[in-house]
């Protein structure tokens, strides 16, 4: 029974660290994320600092740029005979709003300055009372704050280069039922007969970023680089319910032993990433670009948990690789004042099949966008649609054999919606 609360302690906290692999949001400006992202090589607006902020001092003046991305997640999932039924549960439609704040000031003719907060990795899945998996992840939500001061100089007048400090802010909550009771070590298998909370913020992680970007008349060329950053959660209260109305006595005995509230430490690694762009003037009302970045999530290669209890402590191996993601993006300026936009990602899954789960159900992505801005005098408004394809993945492999590490297998189909809105001022 101790390692039954061990791997229901260890898939917990696991949720945390795999949310922000499947997880990760890019979309912090509505300008930018209507153009795919594309925008390493061409500096728009103050979400520059975000994207590439070797743009900044190529902004005029102080500029403020903020808004909010609105973002509705829907997912299900069918049991994969003959492992279980082939019911489809739908996960709880879910509403998450990331934001992105951004302030720049352009000190010099060649030097610039500015400071965002972001949420890149976050979001969460939840289930409903009746999900056959409730006993993987009932509901998690994990949140990022990333507080990023930089600054940018001019080499050339065609060309900047930037550093930048990024302080990491991360808070996680997990929620899961308990079996006891498995017949023979089998996974899904036992009695219910209570669950656990999980709740905990991460102590402060720091990281930096570097960029470089050539503004041409026609031709702009840009890479940025944000280096990974390691959250360590000490003291996270795992807090357990038993459930004695729904079971014998003796198993409330049993259970009350065994599911005592205690403290668990653990880290969560969100990755470094590497950018490259060009961005080309093809017509003098229309221009395009093209960007490629890479992930490095093979540094989530395995969780290291430990306990209150010693005998709860354990490794678990993750596995997770390094993937490539395209983005292309286009603007079309209809007049001074408005302008057409539109892009899509190509977005590989860093996950393999094996942690395919309840925790995390993702897959390779197809994203596309859309979107228009308009600008009065000072102000600007950028609005716009992404949808998110996540697709199908199934944790059955091409000859039939279930792969996920709990035994739950089956097929998850997810998508998004996203709705972007961001207000722009020129304040001097």
């Amino acid at each position: 029974m101790r390692k039954v609360i061990t791997v229901l302690m260890l898939s917990t906290l696991i949720a945390g660290s795999a949310l922000a692999a499947g997880f990760g949001i890019g979309e912090f400006g509505a300008r930018s994320s209507t153009m795919g992202n594309a925008v390493v090589a061409r500096a728009f607006d103050a979400s520059t600092l975000f994207y590439n902020p070797a743009g900044l001092v190529f902004l005029e003046g102080t500029q403020f740029y903020g808004g909010v991305t609105g973002i509705f997640a829907r997912a299900r999932f069918i049991g994969a005979a003959p492992y279980m039924d082939e019911t489809v549960h739908l996960a709880v439609d879910q509403f998450f709003p990331p934001v992105g704040i951004f302030l720049s000031h352009r000190i010099s003719e060649n030097l610039a300055a500015g400071i965002s907060l972001t949420n890149p990795f976050g979001l969460g899945v939840a289930w409903g009372d009746d999900f056959p998996g409730r006993f993987i992840s009932k509901d998690v939500t994990l949140h990022s704050f990333y507080i990023s001061p930089a600054i940018a100089y001019k080499l050339s007048p065609k060309l900047s280069v930037s550093v930048g400090l990024d302080v990491v802010l991360t808070t996680v909550s997990l929620e899961r039922n308990v079996l006891l009771f498995n017949t023979d070590g089998v996974p899904g298998t036992g009695t219910e007969v209570g669950n656990v909370i999980l709740d905990g913020a991460g102590d402060p992680a720091y990281g930096f970023t570097a960029g470089i970007q050539y503004r041409g008349d026609k031709l702009g060329l840009g890479a940025s680089y944000r280096h990974n950053v390691t959250a360590e959660f000490n003291g996270a209260d795992a807090d357990f319910t038993v459930f004695t109305d729904r079971i014998s006595p003796q198993m409330a005995a049993v259970a009350s032993q065994l599911l005592v509230d205690q403290k668990g430490n653990t880290e969560l690694a969100f990755p470094n990433y590497f950018a490259a762009g060009i961005y080309y003037q093809l017509l003098p009302k229309l221009g395009a670009e093209f960007t490629y970045a890479w992930y490095g999530w093979s540094k989530f290669d395995q969780l290291v948990l430990t306990f209150d209890d010693p005998r709860l402590n354990e490794t678990i191996p993750e596995d997770y690789n390094d993937v490539s993601q395209f983005r292309f993006g286009v603007e079309y300026q209809v007049s001074d004042n408005f302008a057409l936009r539109g892009g899509y990602i190509y977005d590989k899954t860093p996950q393999p099949i094996q942690s395919v789960s309840p925790l995390l159900p993702d897959d390779t992505r197809n994203d596309y966008s859309i979107g228009f801005g308009y600008k009065s005098g000072k102000f600007t408004l950028d609005a716009g649609y992404m949808f998110v394809d996540i697709g199908k993945r199934s944790t059955v492999d091409e000859n039939g054999v279930g792969r996920n590490e709990n035994g739950f297998n089956g097929v998850y189909n997810s998508k998004a919606d996203l709705f972007m809105l961001s207000i722009g001022y020129l304040i001097k």
